[in-house]
């Protein structure tokens, strides 16, 4: 029998400091891309570095993940990452640059935030004796959060995992929403599986989840209320030693008094949040309708085009973003309807010609959506296939054309972990289908 030589621990590491090095080399290194400057973090599937673009200096992050160790479901998350942030074009969220893959290692780099984040702000002065933020600085940093889940909301999408640590500051006084796929671990929460489905505890898990309801905007506007709370009181509305207890906690609806330094319209915002009704809480649009939100998004507005640290295309992104909101009105059902939080609707009709994706093949089918389900067939009036409930739809979202090198593609994701492309004759249509499924499954 021949003894068969496994790779040692060493020799692996020195495989993978190998990879991508055509992309990202040690530091000095002008023959790549990339320089790497530092190591800012390591897990389980891998790493992240602080690296250096040779051509211009500029800062970005490299983050290098280990498919194999992954689980299906976790290489969903990353390709999910992707998608989303590919997506985003928003001056308050996360740029994705560009991604490579090498045997079984992915590399995305993406935008540096070089302050830190809102999570490390918040326990930093809750342990220097609850230093309070100064009002105005919690309506800065707040409503650029709502503009940026309003650019994600307007574009069918969901972001599932906000939480202070999501969100990256700036020394320009900006911040940047980040991590976008792994937020889909929310997508098991209906299940009886929720203690084994976070990393720590879900303090932002909203009521409806607990309930064993499916995930909606509605949802993404609770975590924001949690984290308007956190950013005032310098601490959770909501503890619990266990998940039992926490979500006892949070389905008493019992919220403990906001600190009175903070005025009234504040204090009512983060309220109307903390709704624990979805169908009575305000959706993003209407958010932005309040009158202390018309307020915040007006001085932020004048403070960002005065600051001097803020570069001119940088005004110009978010003064376009802020004509956008007040362009759209709070009944706008392109934005804002959420049909009723939880229920599956099955009176929706859409149908056409798509093309789906198979074995790196394009073919023609027609696609219908009825009666709940999602039912594909060759051509109008052909055999169908086995139909596709919209229980059975985790998430559906768009394709960037970088990544379908195609326009008008969007990926249906199910719950058993598959993933269908399908191509709409336009852009348009595309993102048409992703609103009538998103509403079928009660989440749009």
């Amino acid at each position: 029998m021949t003894d068969v030589m496994m790779p040692t621990s060493s020799e692996q590491g020195a495989k993978q400091d190998k990879m991508f090095e055509h992309v990202v080399g040690s530091p000095g290194d002008k023959n790549c891309k990339y320089e790497k400057v530092r190591v800012l973090g390591s897990g389980s599937f891998g790493e992240a570095w602080l690296v250096k673009r040779v051509a211009d200096g500029q800062l970005l992050v490299a983050k290098r993940m280990d498919l194999s160790q992954m689980s299906a479901k976790d290489q969903k998350y990353v390709e999910a990452e992707i998608q989303c942030l590919a997506s985003c074009s928003h001056f308050a969220i996360i740029k994705y640059m560009e991604d490579f893959t090498e045997d079984n290692f992915m590399l995305i780099i993406m935008e540096y935030a070089d302050a830190g984040d809102l999570n490390m702000q918040i326990k930093q002065r809750a342990a220097e004796g609850y230093r309070y933020f100064e009002e105005h600085e919690v309506g800065y940093t707040f409503v650029q959060l709502a503009m940026s889940v309003d650019h994600i909301h307007r574009r069918r999408m969901l972001h599932r995992d906000i939480k202070g640590a999501n969100v990256m500051l700036m020394t320009n006084g900006l911040i940047k929403l980040g991590d976008f796929g792994f937020s889909h671990q929310y997508e098991d929460s209906v299940s009886d599986q929720v203690a084994s489905t976070f990393c720590g505890t879900p303090y932002y898990l909203a009521p409806e989840l607990w309930r064993r309801q499916r995930y909606s905007k509605k949802a993404d506007v609770w975590a924001m209320g949690i984290l308007l709370y956190e950013m005032m009181a310098l601490k959770r509305p909501f503890m619990g030693q266990g998940m039992r207890a926490l979500m006892e906690c949070v389905l008493s609806g019992n919220i403990p008094p906001l600190p009175t330094k903070f005025s009234s319209d504040l204090r009512a915002v983060c309220l109307a949040m903390l709704n624990p009704d979805p169908n009575q809480r305000p959706s993003i649009a209407e958010l932005f309708a309040m009158p202390q939100m018309v307020k915040l998004l007006r001085d932020f507005e004048k403070s960002a085009q005065a600051s001097p640290l803020i570069n001119d295309e940088l005004k110009k992104q978010i003064q376009d973003n802020i004509n956008e909101i007040r362009e759209t009105k709070a009944d706008d059902s392109s934005t804002t309807h959420v049909g009723h939080v939880g229920d599956v609707q099955t009176a929706v009709q859409y149908e056409g010609n798509v093309r789906k994706e198979s074995s790196k093949q394009w073919k023609d089918r027609y696609l219908q959506l009825r009666d709940g389900n999602l039912v594909i067939s060759i051509k109008k009036g052909d055999k169908e296939a086995k139909p596709l409930p919209v229980t059975c739809v985790a998430s559906v979202v768009p394709i960037p054309f970088h990544a379908a090198k195609l326009d008008g593609v969007f990926a249906i994701n199910t719950t058993d972990q598959k993933t269908m492309w399908m191509q709409a004759p336009s852009r348009a249509v595309a993102y048409e289908w992703i609103h009538k499924i998103q509403q079928a499954m009660g989440v749009a």
